[in-house]
């Protein structure tokens, strides 16, 4: 297998979440990184090699990050629910909604960076991304929608037709009052 950090970029797109009980739920099992235990284990080795390497701002923005991360974790009495994401690219449709279920853990090039083991393993800690394949299909409903939508457009001419024939009558009934009075 090739190298992510030769095969995708820019890597900083690619973003990691903490997702917390009750809506770990809602994450798709295909989307799941690490659960339960593993996550402390994760967060735990982590933390100490962040914590050691404050010698720039972007570390201590990550430690800061971290240990708010770790206040959270250590209110649970179980992490039995808690998941680690895989990483989904912004542009994706489905980044914006697991982004408001969790927390964000990791970017791409940072997590790579600690875990250099996972370079050549894509399939297992990227998403994969399924919005493309609803596109496809997107394209092909709109093809079949052609000649429903034309018929429709046939029927509300027809039905605005009748509507102008009844409005010109009204129109016509009222005139004619009108002369006699």
């Amino acid at each position: 297998m090739a190298s992510i950090k030769s095969d995708i970029a820019p890597l900083d797109r690619f973003q990691s979440f903490i997702v917390f009980e009750p809506a770990s739920i809602r994450i798709s099992d295909n989307d799941i990184l690490y659960i339960g235990n593993n996550v402390q284990t994760v967060f735990d080795e982590t933390f100490e090699k962040v914590s050691l390497l404050q010698n720039d701002i972007k570390m201590k923005i990550l430690l800061n990050k971290f240990q708010k991360l770790g206040n959270m974790l250590s209110l649970l009495e179980s992490h039995d629910n808690v998941i680690i994401t895989k990483f989904f690219d912004r542009i994706w449709r489905r980044y914006s909604y697991v982004s408001h279920l969790g927390e964000s853990f990791f970017s791409l090039d940072v997590f790579l960076d600690f875990f250099p083991k996972f370079d050549n393993q894509a399939d297992t800690i990227i998403a994969q991304r399924i919005d493309a394949h609803v596109d496809e299909f997107d394209e092909e409903d709109e093809d079949e929608d052609e000649d429903e939508d034309e018929d429709d457009k046939d029927e509300e001419d027809k039905d605005k037709d009748k509507e102008d024939k009844d409005k010109e009558g009204t129109d016509a009934v009222v005139d004619n009052e009108e002369g006699s009075r």
